[in-house]
């Protein structure tokens, strides 16, 4: 056999990015950190905690997939409206907390995470917590990954495992795994793991959903969920709402309304569908498309009001959504640093 016959192909591991604070003043480490974290999250931290700030992340590229550790001093995170138009990310956050702890809110949620728990953080709905003595391992996978696999993806924003549950305990576990064999995937096996880690995920998430009784006794998950994929096919008729529905599942008036409650209403729910669908529009458009198109297409009656109810929601005009998208969708410079280079490519995925 020739020696040519022996001749391998070198493994190319998925990228990893290292960042430590601890080599730079205080208030510079944390400038960077927070530039660094701006795709995700508004931080902001005391004084105190400032003089003596230290931050450091090791975060892998598994695809479309992050998987990383970090580690800092106690600060507030926020995820806003804003943010949330500006990042343009729409993935979910499944985080160990190792270490320290959390508290605050997540979307419609109070959360109090402590060390041991795992939480998951919907990127596309609000967090405003305060995070003491950080220490997590958190993987961010595509809502397009996990969210067929769950009965109901809307609600898993702020669920929280607990580190002596046996499901927060599998969970933990695989989390953990995972990261201890990020560094020696090859790219190709980086992309197997993690579409095999969505799966065991939702199967770890589906039954503690459902034991959230979200929905009123009237209807189970799965009857719910038929009701909001009507709902989604239906968005572009600026006449429909809670009586075409009523009619199409035959329940009446009252029932309906009872089982919409924990989402803020019927049409309120059907209202947030509508921008949630033409946000995604303004973020992908081309500066020549109409934004009284857009509005139409999903049900409002006028650019006027589609235009008001935007603004409402998410903190800016229908035109800046439309401009941030463009420019999300442009080459990072090289000077930008890694860490947000991966997040835009998210976002874009």
């Amino acid at each position: 056999m020739s020696d040519a016959a022996h001749v391998t192909e070198p493994v190319v591991t998925a990228p990893v990015l290292r960042f430590d604070s601890l080599a730079m003043p205080a208030e510079e480490g944390f400038g960077r950190w927070r530039d660094q974290m701006s795709p995700i999250f508004d931080i902001s931290l005391s004084k105190d905690d400032l003089d003596s700030f230290r931050g450091s992340l090791q975060t892998y590229h598994l695809g479309g997939v992050l998987l990383g550790r970090c580690t800092t001093v106690t600060q507030t995170f926020h995820r806003t409206p804003q943010v949330i138009t500006r990042s343009g990310i729409d993935h979910y956050l499944i985080q160990l907390q190792v270490k320290g702890g959390s508290c605050g809110t997540m979307g419609r949620r109070e959360v109090d995470v402590r060390s041991g728990d795992v939480c998951i953080l919907d990127l596309a709905q609000t967090v405003h917590t305060v995070d003491y003595n950080v220490d997590t391992l958190t993987l961010c996978l595509p809502r397009e990954m996990l969210a067929p696999l769950v009965t109901a993806p809307d609600e898993l924003h702020g669920l929280v495992l607990r580190s002596g549950s046996s499901i927060g305990s599998l969970l933990s576990a695989h989390i953990q795994a995972l990261y201890r064999v990020a560094g020696q995937l090859s790219s190709r096996e980086a992309m197997t793991v993690t579409k095999g880690a969505a799966s065991f995920i939702a199967g770890c998430l589906g039954p503690t959903v459902n034991a959230l009784d979200l929905v009123r006794p009237e209807m189970q998950a799965s009857r719910m969920a038929e009701i909001k994929r009507y709902i989604d096919a239906h968005l572009g008729d600026p006449g429909f709402g809670a009586p075409q529905i009523a009619e199409a599942f035959g329940l009446s008036r009252p029932t309906l309304y009872r089982l919409f409650e924990p989402l803020g209403g019927v049409a309120a729910h059907i209202l947030r569908r509508r921008l949630d669908r033409s946000l995604a529009d303004l973020m992908a458009a081309h500066r020549s498309q109409r934004i009284a198109d857009i509005a139409h297409r999903w049900g409002f009656r006028s650019e006027a009001a589609f235009s008001r109810a935007f603004r409402s929601a998410f903190g800016m005009t229908p035109s800046n959504a439309r401009d941030t998208g463009q420019r999300l969708r442009q080459p990072v410079p090289d000077s930008t640093n890694v860490f947000k280079r991966w997040f835009h490519e998210l976002a874009v995925l």
